[in-house]
């Protein structure tokens, strides 16, 4: 396993956490609307993190360096929905904090989409039957 491979799954993995603590506790409070219980899309927001930690384990298990790519749309989506709530309310401070969702996820991508590793997932052997 190339060294390139093993860092962008790793990176996937970590790059997930901040993007599932922060849906878990939108669904924990309820979305925006808290008097009714959760809103239902606030399990959407589930979706990005776990998108991103298939990816990486499928990076990891040598089936596919795609998914980890494209995995960085839902996070960025998130980040950018973050983004444009705090900048919405007065004492929210500074809005880029929120893009450093961003950085450990396209580190991943980025890692992941090297000719060395996509090499390396389409080099694997295939089943024969």
């Amino acid at each position: 396993m190339p060294s390139l491979a093993l860092t962008a799954g790793v990176l996937g993995l970590v790059g997930a956490l901040p993007t599932l603590f922060l849906a878990v506790i939108a669904v924990a409070l309820g979305g925006l609307s808290a008097d009714a219980g959760p809103d239902p899309w606030t399990y959407l927001l589930l979706v990005a993190p776990l998108v991103q930690v298939l990816g990486a384990a499928w990076l990891l298990a040598r089936r596919s360096w795609l998914l980890l790519v494209l995995a960085v749309v839902p996070v960025a989506v998130l980040a950018a929905a973050i983004a444009w709530a705090a900048t919405g309310t007065e004492d929210a401070g500074n809005p880029g904090l929120p893009l450093l969702l961003l950085v450990v996820p396209v580190l991943a991508a980025v890692l992941a989409a090297t000719p060395r590793v996509r090499r390396w997932v389409t080099a694997r052997p295939r089943r024969t039957r």
